[in-house]
Order: structure tokens, then sequence, then C-alpha cells
């Protein structure tokens, strides 16, 4: 009790000067900060702890000291058993929610040793989904610079929640928070984690060149960066994968780059079809006939992609299709038994048919 007392005092609390219901709080800090951690019963009390001082002392500058402290001893739980690192975790993720000043702190904690856990790299991956702001700081605190560094790390359970919290990241990110990223990351190491021995760093990989590239026109200049090294590792993908979640994000990527402009629709009309007439079957018409219907749809929305009216090249890849008996199977699954794989090969008909059917 007096070393957490102690700690509070030196982050500027002062109890004789505060209401009762700040003293009621900061007791129960006190004991997390000062005391041994009893998971189970205090994981709650640091959110309920965090929460309060949250809503009623946000501006004051002993406040994030706090926070920080209480952080600190949970990340130290991070290298407990399995139900500490399970209580920090929680705990950790919910208080860097609701306190966006704290995530900068969160990063540097220890000189980076904090993200350097697959519990913690866990917490962010969470955090950095939907909250726009953490994003932000991430960037601005050199965070995004040590998860980089851990996508090249010897134990595959690091690389892959490093790649998870870099996917999740640029999920819904804008352009200049793609770029900060993508400079940092660099395109020959995309295309290194795409080939990664690990089947689910692959997939988490191919996950982010997803996230890459949806969204403006710009974006999907990503995939091509380098002479298209990122483009190309994903077609190996596509053609030797034999894992579904693997090919699967594959496939979205894919279909988000022929979303783009004319260069980018020709380039996926390049990988789907072989260079003789004559070669093997399109990985394209393989998936459009998969028995798992995630594929089926993903196959279809590439279809769509590729013959937007609006494209100028539509009427010459429509005829590409068609010649390769493309065009015959999404006639074929305009009566899938799922709504989503019918709903898209109908765009794709309706888009085929306004060029005149034969």
């Amino acid at each position: 009790m007096q070393r957490g007392s102690l700690c509070l005092r030196r982050c500027g609390y002062d109890p004789t000067r505060a209401p009762l219901w700040l003293v009621t709080v900061t007791s129960y800090a006190r004991w997390l900060v000062g005391g041994d951690i009893m998971y189970g019963v205090d994981s709650n009390l640091y959110v309920s702890v965090s929460r309060k001082l949250h809503q009623r002392a946000p501006s004051e500058n002993w406040y994030y000291r706090i926070l920080l402290l209480m952080t600190e001893k949970l990340v130290g739980g991070l290298d407990g058993s399995m139900s500490q690192r399970d209580a920090s975790l929680e705990s950790i993720a919910t208080i860097l929610k609701n306190n966006p000043g704290a995530v900068s702190k969160f990063v540097e904690l220890q000189n980076g040793r904090a993200l350097r856990s697959v519990a913690a790299l866990g917490a962010i991956s969470n955090i950095v989904v939907d909250f726009t702001p953490n994003k932000s700081t991430i960037i601005q605190c050199g965070g995004i610079k040590e998860l980089v560094h851990l996508t090249k790390s010897m134990d595959s359970s690091l690389r892959l929640n490093a790649v998870w919290s870099l996917r999740n990241m640029i999920f819904l990110a804008d352009k200049m928070c793609k770029e900060a990223i993508f400079m940092e990351l660099t395109a020959s190491s995309v295309a290194t984690l795409i080939c990664d021995p690990e089947p689910s760093v692959q997939e988490q990989a191919l996950a982010l060149v997803r996230n890459f590239v949806d969204g403006c026109m710009d974006c999907v200049e990503f995939a091509f960066a380098e002479n298209g090294i990122i483009l190309d590792a994903v077609g190996r993908q596509l053609k030797k994968s034999p894992r579904i979640e693997i090919i699967i994000q594959g496939m979205y990527a894919v279909s988000n780059i022929a979303s783009g402009n004319e260069f980018h629709k020709e380039a996926i009309m390049q990988m789907i079809f072989p260079q003789a007439e004559s070669g093997p079957q399109s990985f394209l018409s393989q998936y459009l006939q998969s028995n798992d219907s995630r594929l089926r749809t993903s196959a279809a929305w590439i279809i769509v992609n590729l013959t937007a009216p609006a494209s100028p090249g539509a009427f010459g890849r429509i005829a590409k299709l068609r010649n390769f008996g493309l065009v015959a199977q999404i006639k074929r699954m305009a009566s899938d038994p799922c709504m989503d794989v019918k709903l898209r090969a109908r765009v794709a008909l309706g888009q085929i048919i306004s060029f005149g059917d034969s």
C-alpha cells in the first residue's frame, strides 16, 4: 500500500485536495499499482478504475501517469500463466480502447518491450480495427517501425500477430495512413510474407494486401510497386496453395485490384489466363466451380469488376471470358443455391448482356 501511495503522489495526485469519489477510485489504483495482481478480481478493477478516471479526470496531468503505471503492471502479467495473460490482455485492450492518449505510452513502454509479446500484439490488433485516432497515434509514436520489425521475427507467432496488427491498421484507413505504413513495410517484404513458410502468415499477408488495395484508385497502385512483385506473389499463391482460407484472401485482393483502371484490369486478365489459348484451365474458372461458396462469391466479384460497363476495355475482356467458357459458367451461377453467389453472378451477367449476348 505504501509503495502504491508513493507512486500516485509522484504522479501528482494529492488526496488531501481530491473529492471523495476520487479518493475512493485512487485507493483502488494505489492497490493495483503497488500490490500484487490478483487475477480474476484485479483485471476488472483495472478496467473499472481506468474508466472512472477517464470520465472524471481526463484532463489531469497525473491521470495518464497513473494509467501508464497500471498498464505497465499489466504488461508484466503478459509473461505469467495463461489466466494471467488472458486477464492482462483483456484489461490492456479495454484500457487502450477507452483512453486513446495512453496508446502511444503503451507502444513506447520499456523501449517497445510491450509490443514484443504475442498477447500484446493481439491487444494492438484489436484496438486499431475501428479506432482511427489510435492508428494515427501508433504511427506518430513509431509503433509501425516496431511492428514491421516483428514481421521479420524468427518466431512465427510474432510474425503472424505483427502482420495481423498491420492488416487491421490499414482496414478502412485513408491513403495517407496506408502510404506511411507501406513506406515502412516495403513491397518486397509484403511479397516475402505472402510466401512465408507458415500458412497462417500467408493468409494474413494476403489479407493485408486486400486491405491495402481497397478504396480509392490510387490505393490499387500498391500492388504494382517494385515491378509488381506483390501481384506476382499473389498470383503464385492462387495457382498453387491448397488452403481455402489463403485462396479466399488472395481472390478478394485480386477483386479489389480488378476494380481499378484499365491498366489494373488488364494486369488481372494476364494473371488469370495462360499465355497460350491451349494452356491449362484458368484458376478463376476452377474457383467459379468450387464447392466452397466463399470461393465462388469471390470469383464472381472478379468477373463483376472486370466487366464494369463504364470501363473502355470491358467488351474485349468479355470476349475473352466467353472464349474461355467463363460466361457460360456465370450463366449457370445465376441459379446458385448460395444467395451471395447468385446476386454477384446476376450482376456480372447483366453487365455482360449489356454488350450483347451471343
